[in-house]
């Protein structure tokens, strides 16, 4: 038999895969955009001590040597999406800017701490209600258009001026129905006060809510609450940033002052002047509310320390 010659196998051709390239990234005006760092961005000690300084200088806030980390790691996603390669550049950068621009929004969203609920200081809230509102409502009596008028300092995404809103709308106006309310929240970061504006929020944010006041001062839909325009009106929001001495003396004429929770962030000298300038800005018999773990020992001795079940407040007269 003549020999058997193999038939040759025929491969089928393959085609290669497309290559996706990754999504562009466009950086904000004012920004360069470089070849992206192939590791995480570290802060050096003398790098973070001038950042420090630079944040100090702009805001009066001031990192703690222990807080390096959380700089580095905050502002280090920021310059990964930018594609800048160290934070002395970065730095740079924000220094080109004046103080002015969208990368300084970011920035200051980045520094900031923006931890709120509703009704998350319930003790404040009751003597607000029950004998703040009560004293300041005597002595205007009889005032024409008389007004209640709050300052919400740091008010981050409004949680706590739409508290004051709706305890005005529940417990006060049936009390007092000539009396007005008027609450201005203010805060540096604008991304904040963008959500505060729209007034829609999370489970997160009515966790300590009573049922009541979700029921009657929100609608509800795909797991948002969205809160009504009863509630909204008594509230407006503005840009602050309380270390700005010329911006502090437009704030004037308040009955009561919330500033929980921000002194914690600034150093002696700063703690000094915000607190003197939200003295200034209350009416006489006015009232300032502060954090739970802050004092106005060693920092002023203008007020009256006025003590409340399981809360002070400290009354200028």
């Amino acid at each position: 038999m003549p020999p058997i010659t193999p038939k040759p196998v025929i491969m089928p051709p393959i085609t290669p895969k497309p290559v996706i390239a990754p999504p562009k990234i466009i950086a904000p005006a004012g920004a360069v955009m470089l070849p992206k760092p192939a590791t995480t961005i570290k802060m050096s000690d003398p790098t973070f001590k001038t950042i420090r300084e630079f944040i100090y200088q702009l805001t009066g806030i001031y990192f703690q040597d222990n807080k390096k980390y959380l700089l580095e790691g905050r502002l280090g996603k920021r310059l990964q999406l930018l594609n800048i390669p160290d934070f002395e550049r970065y730095l740079q950068l924000l220094k080109s800017l004046n103080g002015r621009g969208e990368e300084m929004r970011f920035f200051y969203d980045a520094i900031t701490i923006n931890e709120t609920f509703f009704f998350r200081n319930e003790p404040q809230f009751e003597a607000f209600e029950k004998t703040l509102v009560p004293q300041i409502a005597a002595m205007k009596k009889g005032q024409p258009r008389a007004k209640l008028r709050v300052w919400s300092s740091a008010s981050s995404s409004g949680e706590e001026a739409y508290t004051i809103s709706m305890l005005f709308l529940e417990k006060i106006k049936p009390l007092y129905p000539w009396l007005e309310l008027e609450v201005v929240g203010t805060d540096i970061s604008t991304g904040v006060l963008e959500t505060a504006r729209q007034g829609v929020y999370r489970e997160y944010s009515v966790r300590n809510m009573p049922k009541h006041y979700l029921d009657k001062y929100f609608t509800i839909d795909d797991q948002r609450f969205y809160l009504k325009d009863q509630v909204k009106s008594h509230v407006r929001f503005d840009h602050m940033n309380l270390f700005d001495r010329s911006r502090m003396r437009t704030m004037s004429n308040f009955d009561i002052v919330f500033c929980c929770n921000v002194l914690i962030y600034f150093d002696q000298a700063s703690k000094i002047q915000v607190v003197s300038d939200l003295y200034d800005s209350l009416n006489p018999g006015g009232f300032l509310f502060i954090g739970y773990a802050e004092s106005l020992h060693g920092i002023s001795t203008a007020f009256k320390l006025i003590n409340f079940p399981k809360t002070v407040a400290y009354k200028k007269e």
